[in-house]
């Protein structure tokens, strides 16, 4: 794992995680939520002179695993203090006002860089779909549409939690949308991962 600090904002080395698929990413998760950032504040870690930590103040919109409270704070490796910046190439990054599904490692002691499933795997946006007024889909940390075999699987889990036949997957012409998962869809995915 790369770690980098610099005032001249020279790039760092990659980060290295292990890859976790969608089913791997539930089973890890300690809890999992929706939520939206409330604050991002930069500061020195007192725990670790010399190193800057981010908190992360998030409001729990609602939860899908385990025990969340109303308030939730993170906090993540590195940061920017008086113009000079630490960071974890990788590292998940939040902005004030988003909505989030946000999946989390048990606490631990000493609390791990990331908090996050698998580094930055299990952070997840919640945006208004493009295609659709009203509509909320899921898109990876970056904002990217998830993958098809996600999309698949969420729209089964969705389906069966309903108590209907699973959609089947055609080669029909593309439908506005149909590319995205919508948020419903992708929280009963991972309630229906997370049965026994």
């Amino acid at each position: 794992m790369a770690v980098a600090s610099t005032a001249l904002g020279r790039p760092a080395n990659a980060t290295v995680v292990a890859p976790l698929d969608f089913d791997a990413q539930c089973a890890h998760a300690d809890r999992v939520f929706v939520g939206t950032v409330r604050s991002v504040v930069a500061r020195p870690d007192a725990a670790s002179p010399g190193h800057f930590e981010t908190i992360v103040t998030l409001a729990t919109e609602e939860t899908v695993v385990g025990a969340v409270p109303p308030v939730v704070t993170i906090s993540l490796a590195g940061g920017e203090v008086g113009g000079i910046r630490q960071w974890i190439d990788g590292m998940p990054e939040f902005a004030v006002g988003e909505r989030y599904v946000v999946f989390l490692e048990p606490d631990g002691d000493p609390p791990l860089i990331s908090p996050v499933v698998g580094f930055n795997q299990g952070l997840y946006r919640a945006l208004p779909d493009p295609a659709t007024s009203g509509r909320v889909v899921v898109r990876d940390r970056t904002g990217a549409p998830l993958g098809a075999s996600l999309r698949v699987r969420a729209a089964s889990a969705a389906a069966t939690a309903a108590g209907v036949p699973a959609p089947t997957p055609t080669r029909a012409a593309p439908v506005a949308g149909a590319d995205e998962i919508d948020l419903g869809t992708f929280l009963a995915a991972i309630r229906a991962a997370r049965r026994p």
